[in-house]
């Protein structure tokens, strides 16, 4: 992604921030929308007890959260790409690590068992589909075990112009051919909402 559309980015959210405070919609979710994206994004594996999960464009912690409400103990780790955003995450939860990161940029020189990635590339951007599939390979490359992508599908008929959409069986078929045979498509709770879940081997 073009470093001006990265900067857009983070100034649309830091705007958010200032209107929402720590609230969802400082993320463009609703409480409910968020609450039922985290559960569909769950469905990953029924075993996440103990393991290492990164949640890149983790903004607030907000995921971390809905795991401890839900007695889930993980070894969890955020990246996004917004400092402000990660500030509030570290101030909230001091147990967690949290870092300015882009991958896009910087190496990542860790594996973990699980990557998620929520809501993360839903601004409409140009070039973005490149952007998701450079990212998701690059993450993919760190997992063991198994990664989650959430997007809004592009068979919506009611579109929003400032929203990115994807087509589910392109994003698809890019999975099966340069990232996993073990890839899934998982409708979401809410209408046209969908998760990809590609992992290294069937378990």
């Amino acid at each position: 992604m073009d470093e001006l559309y990265k900067e857009y980015v983070i100034s649309y959210f830091d705007k958010k921030l200032r209107i929402h405070g720590d609230r969802p919609e400082a993320l463009s979710y609703s409480a409910k929308g968020q609450l039922m994206r985290f559960e569909t994004v769950l469905d990953i594996d029924t075993e996440l007890q103990g393991k290492r999960v990164l949640d890149y464009g983790c903004g607030k912690g907000d995921f971390y959260q809905f795991l401890k409400d839900r007695n889930i103990p993980v070894l969890y780790t955020g990246f996004d790409i917004n400092k402000n955003l990660v500030h509030i995450a570290r101030r909230k939860f001091p147990e967690c690590r949290f870092e300015v990161f882009d991958i896009e940029k910087e190496d990542l020189e860790e594996e973990f068992d699980y990557i998620i990635l929520c809501g993360v590339f839903n601004l409409n951007i140009e070039g973005l589909d490149e952007t998701i599939q450079n990212v998701l390979k690059r993450l993919f490359d760190h997992c063991s075990r198994a990664l989650a992508f959430n997007a809004l599908s592009a068979h919506d008929p009611n579109k929003d112009f400032q929203l990115h959409y994807v087509y589910p069986e392109e994003l698809f078929e890019f999975a099966l051919k340069y990232l996993s045979p073990h890839a899934v498509i998982k409708q979401g709770r809410i209408p046209y909402d969908f998760t990809l879940v590609v992992s290294k081997k069937l378990h």
